[in-house]
């Protein structure tokens, strides 16, 4: 296993008066995956201050250009033109300079939790909560088996299914299970809840623990009802807590083994977990990721139990514990493997759930906990729901704005001068090669490409965009938060409609009409701006007409990126990805029926991808 763990504690760890055994983990693969991290934490935020700092050259020569085409008489369409791709590519800018932000705040503090194995039969006790909302049963029992099944004394730890299903067949499943694994238990709230609230039902489940004999636990370990835990989960994470009197909650990333081939709609969370995540727990801002964590139990008592205000419970717990002067740290290492949703239906309900949770976490400031929060650390609350809804209303400006924009076929750019136009230019490529750079290391990282433009996404933008607006209206009415149902996990899609049934489902049902519409202005706008170009009467100078317009690089990459993001979910309703069934995806024990994702599953990319993915997203070859 490795030598034991040195000068990360004191001397003699305890635990209820025993001595514990906590040794670092000590194997190639992962002392080589934890060189790489130390490289890209290194790197990344040199590469994130380059782009930061050629952007900035970039706009502030573009701002001098603008106001010295306006002194040299520019005016009208042109000058307003010229203003309004200024403005929309600085806009569409500003969002996607936000992961680079947090990486350069990294800069000069590369760290990375060590990867620890908590040794012997002397461990603290654990309640495991397994979250239930009526989601498939095989998914379930597929969950707790594999956690009833963990490397970690059986007198240790208790399992307890929160269903807020209210479910007779689950509480008669885990109740055949019981008789294998006596610790098992089954809990609801007794009402079946109109909306789905994981907060809600965590803390019913931490009152139903304090009265089961011996009282609750000394720690709490999460799990959604998708993720199968490894074997050494508790045994990876528990020695964090153990090490540091400070550290109130570990957790490790979150992997899916669902992924179909090319991941089409990009799915694949590794540059959350491999990028952001790691440059967050660098800087000691690292986030509870919501499942596969473990807690301290006083901890979470300290601050009233699971903060209820938002959809997203896991941002909340991670600030008031902060507040609170309790410290987390983010695990690099796979413990867990679960499901996304694999039908689009069920994918654009979890977008817009996941869109409200953020923008809800600002209610952070209304729990009389954040009275102790610092300024910095209501900030923090405040700036994910300020970052997420300026990225939505500002590509959707963009989306209707930039047609308008090249419709008028005016220049997009202004300069007084050749040398001008030159010198902007190469600023825009040394800008563009910047980005390029810290793409090109985050891929290394998370192996995963980003996006020319951090644009991939944008198709969702009207989804999250509604959302925002029934959020502010909820708000605004006295509604409060609004909540959601759960989005589903269905991983079987035994109905294949025709291609003629799946197109109508998806230009109506599911709004894509929109994409349709976005992608019609910006082609139309484009063929607009060229014939302007045509019909300039600058003949001795056609090509720089055609460059200072439709071919402006700027202003083509952003609808490059729009039109291209827009046939995702177009070509995902042509064209879906075959649904595996998960019998496939699983390697099953046929006498103990305990299951685990098998290693192709595990990679989500294994095949050719799809065009999108391709150009966009995807994995790297």
């Amino acid at each position: 296993m490795g030598e034991a763990v040195p000068a990360l504690g004191p001397k003699e760890l305890t635990w209820e008066k025993a001595a514990v055994n906590v040794q670092l983990l000590d194997e190639p693969h992962e002392k080589k995956r934890e060189q790489d991290q130390l490289r890209f934490l290194h790197r990344i935020p040199k590469a994130a201050l380059a782009s930061i700092l050629s952007s900035w050259l970039y706009f502030a020569y573009s701002f001098k250009c603008l106001l010295d085409s306006q002194a040299a008489g520019l005016s009208g369409t042109p000058l307003t033109a010229a203003w309004l791709s200024y403005a929309l590519q600085l806009g569409t800018a500003i969002p996607v300079g936000t992961p680079h932000l947090l990486a350069l705040s990294a800069m000069g503090r590369a760290k990375r939790q060590p990867l620890l194995r908590l040794e012997g039969n002397i461990t603290p006790s654990v309640d495991i909560f397994v979250t239930y909302c009526g989601e498939e049963m095989d998914v379930l029992l597929d969950t707790v088996r594999a956690t009833a099944a963990i490397d970690y004394p059986h007198d240790s730890f208790r399992i307890i299914v929160l269903d807020d299903s209210i479910s007779g067949e689950v509480e008669e499943e885990i109740g055949k299970i019981k008789a294998q694994h006596k610790r098992m238990y089954y809990s609801t709230r007794g009402v079946k809840p109109k909306t789905h609230t994981k907060a809600a039902n965590l803390n019913h489940g931490l009152k139903y623990v304090s009265g089961l004999p011996g009282g609750s636990s000394d720690l709490v370990a999460v799990l959604d009802v998708d993720m199968i835990p490894s074997p050494h989960w508790l045994r990876a994470l528990v020695p964090h807590l153990l090490l540091d009197p400070k550290v109130a909650l570990a957790n490790p990333p979150q992997r899916q083994y669902n992924i179909p081939n090319g991941d089409p709609l990009g799915q694949v969370m590794d540059p959350l977990f491999d990028v952001m995540e790691p440059s967050k727990n660098a800087t000691n801002s690292a986030w509870c990721c919501g499942t596969g964590f473990v807690v301290r139990r006083d901890a979470l008592d300290g601050i009233g139990g699971i903060p209820e205000e938002s959809i997203n419970e896991d941002i909340l717990t991670s600030f008031f514990l902060k507040a609170a002067g309790w410290e987390i740290v983010y695990v690099y290492e796979d413990l867990q493997w679960g499901l996304v949703p694999s039908t689009i239906t069920a994918y654009l309900k979890q977008a817009k759930r996941t869109c409200a949770g953020i923008v809800s976490t600002a209610a952070a400031l209304r729990n009389p906990q954040a009275r102790t929060m610092t300024r910095e650390e209501k900030y923090g609350s405040v700036f994910p729901a300020f970052a997420l809804a300026l990225s939505v209303y500002i590509n959707m400006a963009a989306m209707v704005l930039l047609p308008v924009l090249l419709l008028s076929g005016a220049p997009l750019v202004a300069y007084s001068s050749g040398a001008q136009l030159r010198a902007i230019s190469t600023l825009f490529l040394v800008k563009f090669l910047a980005i390029s750079s810290y793409n090109f290391l985050a891929t290394e990282a998370a192996n995963f490409h980003l996006s020319i433009l951090g644009l991939s996404m944008a198709w969702t933008n009207p989804y999250h965009f509604i959302t925002l607006v029934r959020f502010a209206l909820s708000i605004i009415t006295g509604g409060g938060v609004p909540l959601f149902t759960p989005s589903g996990l269905t991983v079987e899609d035994g109905s294949r409609k025709t291609v003629a049934s799946r197109i109508k489902v998806a230009l109506w049902d599911h709004g894509f009409i929109i994409h349709v519409t976005i992608i019609a202005s910006l082609l139309g706008g484009i063929a607009a701006s060229l014939r302007a170009a045509s019909q300039s009467g600058n003949t001795q100078s056609i090509w720089a007409e055609l460059f200072a317009r439709a071919g402006w690089p700027p202003i083509f990459l952003v609808c490059f990126e729009y039109i291209l993001s827009c046939c995702t979910p177009l070509s995902y309703s042509i064209n879906p990805p075959k649904a595996m069934r998960r019998s496939a995806l699983m390697d099953r024990d046929p006498q103990t029926l305990l299951a685990y994702p098998n290693r192709q599953a595990k990679d989500p990319l294994s095949d050719l991808p799809s065009l999108n993915s391709i150009l966009v997203h995807t994995k790297q070859f």
